[in-house]
């Protein structure tokens, strides 16, 4: 099969991970992604562990696009950096508001030469508003959000969710909003601007939590269902949920409990709720019992749905997800060859892409825009471009 976006041209202008992961769901799915940094490489290099230049989220979230270090304080570099948008179909940006405009890359900007351009923007606020000109990430927003407060310790304590979840799902979002600007553009001939906030986003992915507290009026939201929990096992912990009602007679049936089956204060969920502290005590005895392998067959016979609590190294050797194909080399060498999962919902047979270095494609790219060595030259001179330099050798 010819893949879906064979043939478009995104240019990635954003930092971070919303921007870029939206980025790399297109490239994952056909489309050619150039990558625009600057001279002091996307931020996102910055954070955490570096190896050669590169981290957990240059790799992760830039797979298989190609890197061109533009300088935009220059002159020369605000010209290129237009140059190439107006060639691309698909330009994502994740700059504070009136930056792009200061920039010469506004979407009222570019979409007057290019009236069937799709623009991206990805911001933590969104446009307007009292925020808009503030700073934010990933954790700010679970912050204000009320992520931190759902994820509350035993304690009562807010707590941070450990992935940044906000930032991905926007990417996500992102993504979504351009696959459905491109097919209005195949329809009508007509571009559009789509703006995504980290806002939107931490928002959107939890409206059933929000609405079940709406609900409950205010009050401290029970479980969704009772039991659902975690255990402790013999050898590790397990993940037990009881979805509804014949679920937990499959339940008492594989702890051997077929007393509550009978029990008219265990007949029903909602009854349930009220014995939530018996039911689970009894079970965390249990379930301490034996082992996670002995529950996973056990329950799983009776239809329970569950889990073994695993952490990324047990994840990754998991013969299911091995068959699943879920992970792929990142295709680089050395330390960099790591296991980096596929965008769903593409093909298995998609291989391996490397991610690049800072500025890595630099002369290519001016090349396949039609840029002579002398004119490129001109370009390194002014500071306008610059490329990724290997000191390892």
């Amino acid at each position: 099969m010819v893949a879906p976006y064979s043939g478009l041209k995104v240019l990635d202008l954003s930092q971070g991970i919303a921007g870029p992961y939206c980025a790399m769901i297109l490239l994952e799915s056909g489309a050619e992604v150039i990558k625009v940094e600057p001279p002091t490489g996307d931020w996102g290099r910055n954070i955490g562990i570096q190896v050669d230049g590169m981290n957990s989220l240059s790799i992760a979230y830039n797979l298989g696009k190609r890197s061109i270090c533009i300088d935009a304080s220059k002159e020369h570099g605000r010209a290129l950096m237009h140059q190439l948008a107006l060639q691309a179909d698909v330009v994502i940006e994740s700059f504070r508001p009136g930056v792009t405009k200061r920039l010469g890359l506004s979407y009222d900007e570019l979409s007057k030469k290019r009236p069937d351009l799709v623009y991206v923007s990805v911001t933590a606020f969104g446009a307007d508003g009292p925020y808009a000109m503030r700073p934010g990430s990933d954790s700010t927003l679970q912050a204000m959000s009320g992520m931190m407060v759902v994820n509350k310790d035993a304690n009562q304590n807010p707590r941070k969710v450990g992935i940044l979840l906000v930032d991905i799902t926007t990417g996500i979002y992102a993504a979504q909003a351009v696959g459905a600007a491109l097919y209005n553009r195949a329809i009508n001939g007509k571009g559009a601007r789509v703006e995504v906030s980290l806002l939107d986003a931490a928002a959107a992915i939890q409206s059933g939590a929000i609405v079940d507290e709406a609900l409950s009026e205010g009050n401290v939201s029970q479980p969704l269902s009772v039991p659902a929990g975690t255990f402790a096992t013999q050898d590790g912990h397990i993940n037990v949920t009881s979805l509804h009602d014949r679920m937990f007679i499959g339940l008492c049936h594989a702890i051997e409990k077929n007393e509550w089956i009978a029990d008219k204060r265990f007949s029903t969920a909602a009854h349930r709720f009220s014995y939530a502290d018996e039911i689970n005590s009894a079970l965390k005895h249990i379930f301490y019992s034996k082992t996670t392998a002995y529950w996973i067959e056990t329950l799983n016979k009776h239809g329970v749905v569950c889990g073994k609590v695993s952490g990324y190294s047990d994840f990754l050797e998991d013969p299911h997800v091995a068959h699943r194909q879920i992970f792929k080399q990142s295709g680089m060498n050395g330390p960099h060859n790591v296991r980096v999962a596929r965008v769903p919902g593409t093909p298995r047979e998609n291989t391996g892409k490397r991610a690049p270095r800072q500025g890595e494609d630099t002369r290519e790219i001016l090349s396949q825009f039609g840029f002579s060595e002398k004119q490129q030259q001109e370009l390194f001179d002014s500071g306008a471009v610059s490329a990724w330099q290997d000191t390892s050798k």
